[in-house]
């Protein structure tokens, strides 16, 4: 073998079953040392839908809302029986999903109101979705994980801020009265709380 040469030959004897002759591999290494890369799989989430409005946020998210004294008002599990909207469902509730107001007790006229919506879609009502969204000429976006956004900031008057974040296999939204940007970004903060709250 050549002085210069830093190839080492590896002999390596593979003995098959029980008998005395075997196959002879020669296996070459170098001093290039090669490095593997695992690509590890993206993690697979699925849609759980919730039951009720006391699985829609997980208990912190809960406590955090009750810090500033906002507490579940109405919606499936909560202690009213009195329907989020007086004149119909919600976009949620008519696609078989549900929709929970929080707010802070006896002030659900003049304080800070937040509806939450979830429900699971698929290929056949999706599109339906998509287009009721945008027939609000909301703005749209994308989130890192690949859910479509339909969003607006709102104002602190009138309008409120609306973040809606679309899935695959689900629809969250968030519904925050007075709106501007510090409710939109509360909102977007929610929804990505339930996302996390239904997804297994």
């Amino acid at each position: 073998m050549h002085q210069g040469s830093i190839t080492l030959v590896t002999l390596v004897f593979l003995l098959a079953g029980c008998g005395t002759s075997g196959n002879l591999v020669i296996a070459e290494a170098t001093d290039e040392t090669q490095e593997t890369t695992v690509e590890e799989a993206p993690a697979v989430v699925s849609f759980s839908a919730p039951r009720d409005c006391t699985e829609i946020l997980a208990a912190n998210d809960v406590a955090l809302l009750g810090n500033r004294g906002i507490e579940l008002i109405a919606g499936p599990g909560s202690p009213s029986n009195d329907p989020i909207y007086v004149e119909g469902q919600t976009p949620e509730e008519l696609v078989g999903g549900l929709s929970c107001l929080f707010a802070v007790p006896g002030e659900v006229d003049t304080g800070v109101n937040i509806i939450l919506g979830t429900a699971g879609i698929d290929t056949s009502i999706r599109p339906t979705v998509i287009d009721e969204l945008l027939a609000q000429q909301l703005n749209v976006g994308q989130t890192p994980d690949g859910a479509l956004t339909y969003w607006k900031w709102g104002d602190e008057a009138i309008v409120p801020a609306i973040h809606n974040s679309l899935y695959g296999d689900a629809w969250y939204s968030a519904l925050i009265q007075p709106g501007g940007r510090e409710s939109y970004d509360l909102g977007v903060s929610l929804v990505q709380a339930m996302r996390a709250q239904t997804t297994q």
